[in-house]
């Protein structure tokens, strides 16, 4: 059974994060190839049900003309949030490092907050996960321990805060074969994939970096890299899909 070992940190700690960092991630969609290694780490290390995802890769074409790509969509982490307004019981917070958070022990499971997200990446647990490492009902977690939320909560990707504290990299960085997720401090100007660091402002720069759904107002953390002279063709993403992922793309036909 996968059982996490993590710093253990004081809810202050939690709230505040780390007051010195602005973490930021940036993804390369011409390195995205529909691998689903990045999704399947993140179900595992944060205990999801094969059918929740808090990280989902969506198949995008920017209109009738254009070629298909493959767009891994996760929580954007905005610096003017919706979610964390609507939250009436200051559940969902947003940190000093950049990171938005929720606080499963104070969630009352309004969902005004899955109502507010303009992305719709959060999920709501209608039930609890029978097969954790830890017991629920003595077990008070952290909004940083990437232990799933009680039944009646809602939950979403973290950016793995856990990890980030103990020096490594959030389980989707780490597990994407093609490095295609960089993860970094904005304050630092470096963002890695694992295996090359690079400034952050420059790799903007140099491939016309943007931000989904800029027009939002809702300034996202994660930017993408347009997906140009991608490592593989778009349709090398069908193969070798499971039977249920692979039912999603029925009815895509492509030139």
């Amino acid at each position: 059974k996968h059982v996490h070992k993590t710093k253990k940190t004081t809810p202050q700690e939690a709230r505040e994060g780390f007051p010195d960092k602005k973490f930021v991630m940036v993804i390369d969609l011409a390195r995205c190839t529909n691998a689903r290694k990045c999704v399947i780490a993140c179900q595992k290390f944060h205990h999801l049900p094969p059918e929740q995802e808090f990280l989902s890769i969506k198949l995008m074409q920017d209109n009738p003309n254009s070629s298909p790509y493959w767009f891994p969509k996760n929580c954007y982490h905005c610096d003017n949030p919706p979610c964390v307004k609507v939250c009436p019981v200051d559940a969902t917070y947003k940190r000093q490092d950049g990171v938005v958070l929720v606080d499963a022990d104070r969630c009352i499971g309004c969902k005004f907050c899955m109502t507010a997200c303009p992305y719709s990446t959060r999920i709501f647990n209608w039930s609890e996960n029978k097969e954790l490492p830890v017991d629920l009902d003595t077990h008070h977690s952290s909004p940083e321990a990437s232990i799933p939320a009680q039944a009646g909560t809602v939950a979403k990707c973290d950016f793995c805060p856990d990890l980030v504290r103990m020096g490594r990299l959030p389980e989707c960085v780490a597990a994407c074969p093609n490095g295609a997720f960089y993860f970094g401090d904005q304050n630092e100007d470096i963002v890695t994939n694992g295996s090359e660091t690079v400034r952050f402002s420059q790799l903007l720069k140099d491939r016309a970096g943007y931000r989904y759904g800029e027009e939002l107002g809702t300034e996202p953390r994660v930017y993408y890299l347009p997906p140009d002279n991608r490592i593989m063709p778009v349709e090398s993403g069908f193969e070798n899909l499971p039977e249920e992922i692979a039912e999603r793309y029925k009815d895509v036909k492509l030139k």
